[in-house]
């Protein structure tokens, strides 16, 4: 209990710290206007043909390799000063004990990871209803006929993409459930590639290079490469990219979560056995 205490004391600690946070705050308004963005390019579309503005947008947001690059570079700026050493580290640290301050930054990775997609959930429901859209548990008129047709290049919103397999064969809470949790695994995953890199080369562009790198290599899917895909784990945070039923070639959902589960855990052990070898002194971090 003594040890699940101090975890959680040192992850509420790195949170309560985000009220003055700037780049917390960055995060969050730049999210809220490139969301408001890709609202007013659905709406441009829907006023065009005539329907009601969507609201179950967040399943098709990661649809396009350019705004999985605008919807996931925060997660990099989140948590590019891993392992979060700051002024106070140093007596959290030796009051803690080296391996719960770990832990307790690595359920940091965690928690904060959830926190923002759950946040990007909510902003894409405000804006969409903000902009008039439809209250309904079905995903509704505007996203079925932008999915089946090509109006929304037509009328001047090339990002604006809605899958047919996602309409198809999930309902608008579970589109939004599965992608949260591939999101969420995939943000935490990255957090903690960072945490690993910034931690065992005591700088922090390595750590942002490497999981910038795994965001390319996602346009490499989206540009006539499919062969990628299974060793692309930020393309399967869109639900088109995950087989459904064994209908397609892609990565099953057991495939990637396993992926994202395992990468996650490699590199949490790296961390600790690196962190029981490395002499830290946090002061000079």
């Amino acid at each position: 209990m003594g040890l699940l205490k101090s975890v959680g004391t040192i992850c509420m600690q790195n949170l309560r710290k985000w009220k003055t946070d700037y780049r917390i705050w960055v995060i969050g308004i730049v999210t809220i206007v490139m969301v408001w963005i890709y609202v007013d390019d659905i709406n441009r579309v829907v006023a065009n043909i005539g329907t009601d503005m969507p609201i179950w947008i967040f399943p098709f947001i990661f649809s396009q390799f350019h705004m999985k690059l605008v919807f996931t570079l925060p997660v990099i700026l989140l948590f590019c000063n891993a392992p979060f050493i700051d002024s106070n580290q140093n007596f959290v640290y030796i009051r803690s004990g080296r391996n719960r301050w770990l832990l307790g930054q690595l359920l940091y990775v965690t928690a904060a990871s959830g926190i923002y997609y759950l946040f990007l959930i909510v902003v894409c429901l405000l804006s969409s209803a903000a902009a008039g859209g439809e209250m309904s548990l079905q995903w509704g008129k505007a996203i079925t006929t932008i999915a089946g047709t090509g109006l929304a290049g037509y009328y001047g919103s090339p990002y604006v993409v809605f899958s047919n397999i996602t309409i198809t064969y999930f309902t608008p809470l579970s589109a939004v459930w599965f992608t949260f949790i591939l999101s969420w695994l995939c943000g935490t995953m990255l957090g903690v590639i960072i945490f690993f890199c910034n931690f065992a080369t005591g700088t922090k562009f390595v750590g942002i290079t490497v999981t910038a790198l795994l965001i390319v290599l996602s346009a490499l899917v989206d540009t006539g490469y499919p062969q990628v895909l299974y060793f692309s784990p930020v393309s399967w945070i869109t639900l088109d990219q995950v087989d459904v039923g064994g209908l397609t070639k892609n990565p099953t959902f057991i495939y990637c979560i396993s992926f994202y589960l395992i990468a996650t855990a490699l590199f949490i052990a790296g961390i600790l056995i690196f962190g029981k070898k490395q002499s830290m002194d946090v002061r000079g971090q």
